[in-house]
């Protein structure tokens, strides 16, 4: 009996240490986000911008909702090397020009903060904690689906590739790519942006789809299987 509460005991010590260590790496984080004045081009706390002028002036993603979004190992590996994600920038209306035979992008850069390995993971810790409250996790509890009627949904009823590349050179470039989302988004995010992007984002481009549950869920599955 003494040798269970000594081990009980020193269970109950190690996750307190991990909370506390895994907090300090989080402030560590937050301090190097304002170091490097990431608030400057990202918005880190809420509410999303209300107005079309407010969204024209956007330079970066929202990232106030990172921790539901992302993917941890994704992140830590984005911060040292970042990526383009949005072809034609964060608000493609910026950054459209015409061209003599189609419009075209012009010169979008991804973000120039890329972080050491220690920042990098310090940073991830930190955006994790920012969570968006009314989303439900362990929505998407497997990941099978059937491929044939997913690609149908995607590609022909609702015609996601149109604003999305679903592969590397081919499909939309107004919105953010899709061909590797299943490495860097959260399934269940996916699932609840599908069901209300303007949750999110008051102004965003996407519509609001009139989908069962069932679609938005071949879709999400579908979406996260990207890689």
């Amino acid at each position: 009996m003494k040798s269970l509460k000594i081990l009980i005991s020193l269970i109950v010590f190690a996750l307190f240490l991990s909370v506390g260590i895994g907090n300090s790496i989080a402030a560590d984080g937050k301090a190097v986000v304002d170091s490097k004045k990431c608030g400057g081009c990202h918005k880190m706390q809420g509410p999303p911008d209300k107005t079309i002028a407010d969204v024209l002036k956007r330079k970066a993603p929202d990232l106030f909702y990172a921790g539901s979004k992302f993917k941890e190992a994704w992140l830590v590996g984005f911060l040292q090397k970042p990526t383009m994600i949005r072809p034609a920038g964060t608000v493609y209306l910026n950054n459209i020009k015409m061209g003599e035979k189609k419009d075209e992008i012009g010169d979008v850069k991804p973000c120039a903060s890329a972080l050491s390995k220690d920042d990098a993971e310090a940073v991830t810790k930190y955006l994790m904690t920012l969570k968006e409250p009314t989303m439900k996790a362990g929505v998407i509890v497997d990941d099978t689906f059937s491929k044939a009627k997913a690609k149908v949904l995607f590609g022909q009823k609702e015609g996601c590739s149109g604003c999305h590349r679903d592969k590397a050179d081919s499909g939309g470039t107004s919105c953010p790519t899709l061909y590797n989302a299943g490495e860097r988004l959260n399934p269940d995010w996916i699932f609840d942006f599908l069901k209300n992007p303007q949750k999110y984002d008051p102004k965003i481009w996407m519509p609001r789809r009139e989908l069962s549950d069932e679609d938005f869920m071949l879709l999400a599955k579908f979406i996260a299987s990207m890689k």
